[in-house]
This record gives structure tokens, C-alpha cells and sequence, in this order.
């Protein structure tokens, strides 16, 4: 019993859940964090996220289960390793499914209609985009922006154009590493496993990550030094400060790519520490920055 629920909770993905973050994101830059309804709500849409991503996640393993008994991670899988059964996964689905869309009930209508367009985005992306060239990453470039959109539709805000603009940019570059990342993995069982790295190569994934690296920064930059920005927060205009640990997050993930085999943003980020611990900071100054009045009497 012990066993199933372990490959149960292996199935689901919930370390994968650390991308559902990015619902958040709205709340801290809203300057809404400090009302308890708004942070009350945006948990609850964080976790219908959570459970209609899972969803997502059983889908696509359940789809990918033969090409995934030819990769030399995923073959542990548990649907690829035969640990759970296929008829077990599909009730696992409409669970997930049904839990996700519950829970969405609490937020509004507007939310709903982003968690379905999330939902309907990755399916297509299940069952076509994945094997399409440049729209495979572009895809899952989206299903972050929809995460950030969501968020901001819980607590009824509009995302800010840069922010939206950031984090399109910043999961391309994750999305890009990992697919280089995935053809030096595979070796020469890519063909096997993923029909859509026949059509990219080392040399023109590293010139897309380079290039969605410098516009992630550029971008966020570009937000910390925005009007809007410098006139609604407490210390808006030093907000700048924090784009030196931006760009280290980024060059890091990059240089972790080039020494190891693993692209999977979520596994670099948890078993690195200099990410937890430049990610954290970020989090930790850029909340006193937005919320905190300071005078540093320059």
C-alpha cells in the first residue's frame, strides 16, 4: 500500500507543483499581500492550479508511456515502469481533474476561464504541440504567462505588460535549456523518446537560451525602472537593486547546464543551493523594497 501511494504522489508531480509559484507572482507585485482575503484567495487558485497541472502531468505520462520506457530517467516512471496500471491513471486523471476544478469554484469566474484555457493549452500541447518545433517551448512559455494571468484574475488585478513580457521570455530560456539538456542526455536515443529534437541542435539551442537570457533581464529591468512601478511602491525606484540577482539566477542556471546533463529547471533549482539561496534573497529584498518604506538618503 505504502508502495502505491508513494508511485501515486511520484505520478502527480507534486515537486513540479514549484512552477504553480508563479500564480503568486501578481500578489506580491500588487501591492495586495498585506490583505489577508487577497493572499487567502490567491492559495486557493495556487492550488487548483496545482491540481489541474497533476492532471496534466498524468495525461501526458499515460500518452508518452511507451517512448518514456526508452529514456534512461523516465523509464522509472510510474506508468512507464508498470507500477500503476493504465486503467489506475485514468481515475487519477478524473480525480485530479474534478479536485482542480472544485477548488477553482472558490476564486471567480474569470480564474475559471484561465485554469480551463491552461487545461485545454496543455492537452493540445500533449497531444500536438510537443512535436512541433519552437512551438513545443513556446507552448509551455504560455502555460507561464496563463499561470500569472490566473493569479492576477483571483485577486481581480491587471498583470502588468512587462511582467507578462518577463516571464514569456524567462520560461522560454528554461524551456530552451531543457531541450538541450534532454539531446545530451539522450545521446542517440533522442529520436526514440522525443520526435521534435530531430529539429534542433546544440549550436541553435544555445544561441536561443543566450538570446531569451539577455531579454529575460532587459525585461525585468525595464519593469523595475517603469513608472508605474516607481510611483506605486514604497521604495519603487530602488527596486533596480534587485537585477543583480536576477541575472545571477539566470547565469548560474546556465553554467549548471553546461557542466551537467540535467535540463529540468525544477530539479537544478532543488538541488542547487546557490539558486535557493539567491532565489530566496530576491524574494526577501524585493517584499521590503515593495512594502517597506526606507530612506537611504540618496
Amino acid at each position: 500500500m505504502i508502495k502505491k501511494i508513494t508511485a501515486v504522489i511520484r505520478l502527480i508531480r507534486i515537486k513540479q507543483w514549484v512552477k504553480n509559484f508563479f500564480v503568486l507572482f501578481p500578489l506580491l507585485f500588487s501591492h495586495k499581500i498585506t490583505n489577508i482575503d487577497d493572499v487567502l484567495i490567491c492559495i486557493v487558485a495556487f492550488f487548483a492550479f496545482n491540481f489541474i497541472s497533476s492532471t496534466i502531468y498524468v495525461i501526458n505520462d499515460y500518452n508518452d508511456v511507451e517512448a518514456d520506457k526508452n529514456h534512461p530517467r523516465k523509464c522509472k516512471r510510474p506508468l512507464a515502469s508498470g507500477e500503476i496500471g493504465k486503467s489506475a491513471a485514468i481515475i487519477i486523471i478524473i480525480v485530479l481533474f474534478i479536485i482542480g476544478i472544485s477548488i477553482s469554484l472558490f476564486v471567480n469566474p474569470i480564474f475559471i476561464a484561465v485554469l480551463l484555457a491552461y487545461f485545454g493549452l496543455f492537452l493540445l500541447y500533449t497531444f500536438k504541440a510537443k512535436n512541433m518545433v519552437l512551438l513545443d517551448v513556446f507552448f509551455i512559455a504560455l502555460g507561464f504567462v496563463l499561470r500569472v494571468t490566473g493569479g492576477s484574475a483571483a485577486i481581480m488585478v491587471e498583470p502588468s505588460g512587462w511582467i507578462i513580457m518577463t516571464t514569456f521570455f524567462l520560461s522560454l530560456f528554461l524551456g530552451f535549456g531543457k531541450r538541450r539538456n534532454e539531446i545530451i542526455g539522450l545521446e542517440n536515443k533522442d529520436k526514440e523518446h522525443r520526435k521534435v529534437l530531430d529539429f534542433y541542435d546544440k549550436d541553435l539551442l544555445n544561441f536561443f537560451i543566450f538570446a531569451n537570457c539577455g531579454i529575460s533581464i532587459i525585461s525585468y529591468a525595464l519593469y523595475t525602472l517603469s513608472p508605474s512601478v516607481i510611483d506605486r511602491f514604497a521604495n519603487g525606484e530602488k527596486l533596480v537593486y534587485t537585477i543583480p540577482f536576477v541575472a545571477y539566477v539566470l547565469f548560474r542556471y546556465i553554467m549548471i547546464l553546461w557542466r551537467n546533463k540535467e535540463g529540468d529547471p525544477t530539479e537544478v533549482v532543488f538541488h542547487d543551493p546557490g539558486l535557493i539561496i539567491s532565489g530566496v534573497i530576491w524574494v526577501v529584498l524585493t517584499s521590503i523594497l515593495l512594502y517597506v518604506p526606507l530612506n537611504f538618503g540618496f
